[in-house]
């Protein structure tokens, strides 16, 4: 049978998939015979064969992927249903074989390229079906164009899974992030309290009580400052003794008031201090006052720089870590898992077009603490102790230009704690009152304010490095013991510092 060519090429039209949709027919060059000739035909798309004989009877193996209609014995349409393969063998009125075709149906694209090139017009990206995925190739300017082809081809599949991403990236920018993280704390503490006691009674019987004391209910006790006061014991008094006579007594000496027979004088004339009435513990009293002030400040700077591609998270930690146990294994021993803690930093950039970035960007300032602890074990030799953990954080999404920056604030937090202990009665008193009362007061400020800086970076010369060791010269022995230097030189001009230029002397890190 010759062979003929019945139709001409004619560019494929998709209609983006649907099945329902208006059927776009297409012509395209087929040679008749035996052999099987492959035909690619888009989904919702037809193809047109023209026969150089009487077709009788059409085999198509997989009704579902292709369909053939029979307009008249020379003119057939073949229609694309759904993604797949499938056999289509045309027979003539002895049962020969006029025409076979390999139809292979797959996704319509050109829908989505259409669309690709409008939303990326800077990029090269192309689309090929492949049975019912889709396949982007070529590149893109950022990855940011990338992900976006990505988003509009999965809305073309009937899951996103179906979408093989294979677009390269011209460049890959790289994005610094320069973080100040600022911490001021502030607290005050004052304490005044005075404390009277007093013990008055006779021989063998307490008559009165009197007793007046600060219990520092916010601090717990006194943290420092001065003490003083007044303390008076009356079981020195003065008693009546007379003088001896006699044998065995010497001249002017003293008789005690119990002394009883014949040698002892009738005066009793003389008085001399010595002890009284009244037992150990009694006739005793005393008064004192208890101050105490601190104000405190206390600053937190930490300025870590970090350098990630994009669209690639890092992060930064200055501080430590502290073990917490999780559990015990099979043969008792404690597992212990360790928890961070300090100023930490993670972030993740992605470049946008125009040149600005977008941040996630997280922030943590934590310290240990006593307040919120927990013992395991207590009062046991194997109890364990873990503290507590005191945190600030902050997590933010923005988006800023190259070189711009960024401020976190509004991280405040206040305390204020007191506390007055009185005598009932005596506390309303106008100036006398404040000898009755005790004080304590507690106040505590803090404010956490962080900085975000991020640049688009790239590559430069090691020759245009430096770090704190360049020009670093140990100091000789005499320079250490007479002028007490550890070194001659530490730090070197800038390696692109011009002479006559900005700063002139010995500058670097640090300068003694």
């Amino acid at each position: 049978m010759n062979r003929l060519i019945v139709a001409a090429c004619a560019a494929l039209i998709a209609l983006g998939g649907a099945a329902s949709a208006p059927l776009a027919q297409t012509r395209a060059a087929v040679a008749t015979g035996a052999a099987p000739q492959l035909v690619n035909l888009p989904r919702g798309t037809s193809f047109a064969v023209d026969l150089p004989a009487d077709a009788r009877d059409v085999i198509v193996s997989n009704p579902q992927v292709a369909e053939a209609m029979l307009h008249s014995p020379r003119r057939i349409t073949v229609i694309g249903m759904t993604p797949g393969e499938t056999d289509a063998v045309f027979l003539d009125a002895a049962g020969r074989t006029i025409l076979s075709l390999r139809v292979r149906v797959d996704a319509g694209t050109s829908a989505l390229q259409d669309t690709l090139s409008r939303v990326a017009p800077g990029s090269n990206v192309r689309a090929e079906a492949v049975n019912d995925s889709i396949i982007l190739t070529g590149t893109a300017a950022s990855p940011a164009e990338a992900q976006r082809a990505a988003q509009v081809a999965r809305a073309f599949v009937s899951a996103p899974e179906k979408v093989v991403n294979m677009i390269g990236v011209v460049g890959s920018d790289q994005v610094t992030l320069k973080v100040r993280v600022v911490e001021v704390q502030r607290s005050a503490i004052k304490q005044l309290g005075f404390d009277t006691q007093a013990v008055l009674g006779q021989i063998g019987d307490t008559q009165w009580l009197l007793g007046n004391a600060a219990t520092w209910g916010v601090n717990g006790s006194l943290l420092g400052g001065i003490t003083g006061g007044v303390s008076r014991d009356t079981t020195k008094n003065y008693q009546m003794q007379r003088p001896c006579i006699g044998p065995g007594w010497a001249e002017g000496a003293l008789c005690p008031f119990t002394v009883d027979g014949p040698e002892d004088a009738p005066n009793w004339d003389t008085a001399q201090p010595g002890t009284g009435p009244g037992s150990d513990g009694l006739n005793k009293g005393n008064a004192t006052i208890k101050a105490f002030e601190r104000v405190g400040l206390i600053r937190t700077l930490a300025e870590p720089n970090l350098t990630s591609v994009n669209g690639e998270a890092a992060s930064f930690l200055a501080g430590g870590e502290f073990p917490v146990p999780t559990g015990r294994d099979r043969e008792g021993q404690i597992s212990v898992e360790y928890k961070p803690y300090g100023v930490g930093l993670s972030f993740r950039p992605i470049v946008l077009t125009g040149g600005r970035i977008s941040l996630q960007v997280k922030v943590e300032v934590s310290e240990l603490t006593s307040q919120g602890g927990l013992t395991i074990g207590a009062g046991t030799p194997s109890s364990i102790g873990l503290p507590g953990l005191s945190v600030r954080r902050s997590e933010n999404t923005i988006e800023l230009p190259s070189g711009g920056s960024m401020m976190i604030a509004g991280l405040l937090q206040e305390s204020t704690r007191q506390n007055i202990d009185s005598l009932p009665g005596m506390t309303n008193l106008p100036v006398l009152g404040q000898l009755f009362r005790s004080r304590d007061y507690l106040m505590g400020e803090t404010e956490l304010v962080v900085i975000v800086e991020a640049y688009i970076v790239g590559p430069t010369s090691p020759g245009r490095m430096q770090t704190p060791a360049d020009g670093l010269r140990i100091a000789e022995d005499a320079q250490t013991i007479f002028f007490g230097q550890l070194n001659q030189a530490y730090g070197s001009p800038a390696p692109t510092a011009q002479a006559g230029a900005g700063w002139q002397g010995p500058v670097g890190y640090v300068i003694e």
